[in-house]
């Protein structure tokens, strides 16, 4: 071997490295333009790739922090997939990871790359078909994901935005039409679906979850509970209740 070679493993992490930040050292083989051709050609791919998911996060921030963003991401990240749900995800986790000075500058910009992520996530996964008891019990036919935001980011567009700080707590889905669906609730309703997500309940398990949650309510107030839950899911079309 010459002494002005490199074994094929230094030569790949040169050539990594390189792509990553152009600051690092260049092997004498390659040739710098046309490692600047290919190295814009990845950045483009991998920002489209974050752009396409994180449209409304990206109108918000100005152009070049944005960009700066895409540029720390692209050089210090350690992404090994080639798949844009994967890299929109991974661009999040670091930001959440590395503590990203740009998530104190702007309080709600987590919670809105969690929840543009999340309607990208459900558009495209593969939701199990769900398997319902034949015994007496309230059933979601479907998953449905909890989340709690200060901010009302599931209600914002790039046309409209309201900063305001607003603790809620919302239920995300996609419907029998391949829609991811959206509905604000109560504390209350939000702890009997969390729990509707792990098993099937019986009505009376489920007056017993609303004492324990809320034991200032009467009988007759929890009735009008579970009462109006029913009602919203059959609404909504998400719950299989077998016939008395």
């Amino acid at each position: 071997m010459k002494m002005n070679e490199h074994p094929l493993q230094q030569t790949q992490q040169a050539f990594c490295a390189w792509i990553r930040d152009p600051r690092s050292d260049l092997p004498a083989e390659f040739v710098t333009e046309r490692m600047q051709v290919y190295r814009t050609l990845l950045f483009n791919n991998v920002s489209s790739f974050i752009n396409l998911v994180y449209p409304i996060a990206r109108t918000l921030l100005s152009e070049t922090k944005w960009q700066s963003l895409l540029q720390d991401f692209f050089q210090n990240a350690q992404n090994q997939s080639p798949f844009y749900n994967d890299i929109s995800l991974q661009f999040r986790e670091y930001l959440d990871e590395q503590q990203h000075p740009i998530l104190q500058e702007y309080p709600w910009l987590a919670e809105l790359l969690q929840f543009e992520w999340l309607e990208l996530y459900l558009d495209t996964v593969e939701i199990e078909e769900k398997t319902f008891s034949p015994a007496s019990a309230w059933q979601l036919n479907t998953h449905i994901w909890i989340l709690v935001y200060q901010y009302p980011v599931y209600l914002w567009t790039i046309e409209h935005q309201d900063f305001e700080y607003s603790p809620s707590a919302v239920m995300v889905w996609r419907n029998h039409h391949d829609q991811v669906c959206v509905e604000p609730l109560s504390p209350l309703f939000a702890c009997l679906i969390e729990q509707l997500n792990l098993k099937a309940l019986t009505e009376q398990e489920l007056k017993q979850l609303i004492y324990t949650t809320v034991p200032d309510l009467s009988e007759q107030e929890v009735e009008q509970q579970l009462k109006l839950l029913s009602e919203r899911f059959t609404e909504l079309d998400l719950l299989y209740i077998p016939e008395q």
